[in-house]
């Protein structure tokens, strides 16, 4: 996680409502406390767990599918935010899942190139692994996108960007 909390403090009279967190490939963010999340997606994917009941969530940023165990790793950084919300209080039953990303930014003509369908295949994967519903998702776009996510409410914006071609 980068660039967090505020460029300076916040005025006496004023009251922080949330943090703010920027996530890149490798990240894995959940917390209990508000925070606002954000990131920038091509063929990566991010996937966002909330818990309605107890208000909280978290989000990942992964780069490749498969193939180690570390967090770029989308079935190791999948299975680890759902680790991380269940160290927080929630089990799996209890989460909702929305998925982003997983797009030709370049307009790749060849399938093997295809990492962003790959990406959003091995998190549809996990998360039913864990019968984890899927209730939103935005992937497989042609361009780039850019994603907001409040951990207490669920809520998500996406800016998707125009493509580039090759």
């Amino acid at each position: 996680m980068r660039n967090t909390g505020f460029i300076a403090p916040p005025a006496p009279d004023c009251e922080v409502l949330f943090a703010e967190a920027t996530l890149w490939a490798g990240d894995i963010v959940a917390d209990k406390t508000p925070v606002r999340m954000s990131t920038v997606l091509g063929s990566c994917v991010s996937v966002c767990l909330y818990d309605p009941a107890k208000r909280w969530g978290g989000m990942n940023h992964f780069l490749v599918p498969k193939g180690g165990t570390a967090p770029i790793h989308g079935d190791w950084a999948v299975a680890h935010l759902v680790e991380r919300m269940h160290e927080l209080g929630s089990p799996a039953r209890s989460l909702q899942a929305k998925i982003f990303g997983g797009g030709s930014p370049l307009q790749l003509a060849n399938e093997e190139y295809a990492v962003g369908s790959a990406n959003v295949a091995v998190a549809r994967h996990v998360l039913a692994s864990y019968n984890i519903p899927i209730v939103a998702e935005r992937v497989e776009h042609g361009g780039g996108l850019r994603l907001f996510f409040e951990n207490w409410t669920g809520t998500v914006w996406v800016r998707l960007h125009a493509s580039k071609g090759a």
